[in-house]
């Protein structure tokens, strides 16, 4: 699976074909191609932040390995504080 030209984890790929998954795609990809906030880990970890209205304006972090072109995880961020 592929998400923005990003190869997705497989626990995340798992995740994202569940019934129960409340997390879209969409919302994914909108992180990845505009993020709100952006934390540079690492050269193999960046951490993007988008504000989902839909979701409540609560934040969706998605995590990437810009190298290796892979979406390591997605998740709502109840710390995040801008």
């Amino acid at each position: 699976m592929e998400i923005a030209g990003y190869r997705v984890s497989k626990h995340l790929e798992e995740y994202l074909k569940e019934e129960r998954a409340y997390i879209k795609q969409e919302w994914i990809e909108r992180t990845i191609n505009n993020p709100d906030f952006i934390m540079e880990v690492s050269s193999e970890e960046i951490r993007l932040w988008k504000q989902i209205s839909e979701f409540g304006d609560r934040f969706l972090r998605v995590v990437v390995n810009p190298r290796g072109k892979v979406i390591i995880t997605a998740f709502f961020d109840r710390r995040f504080k801008r």
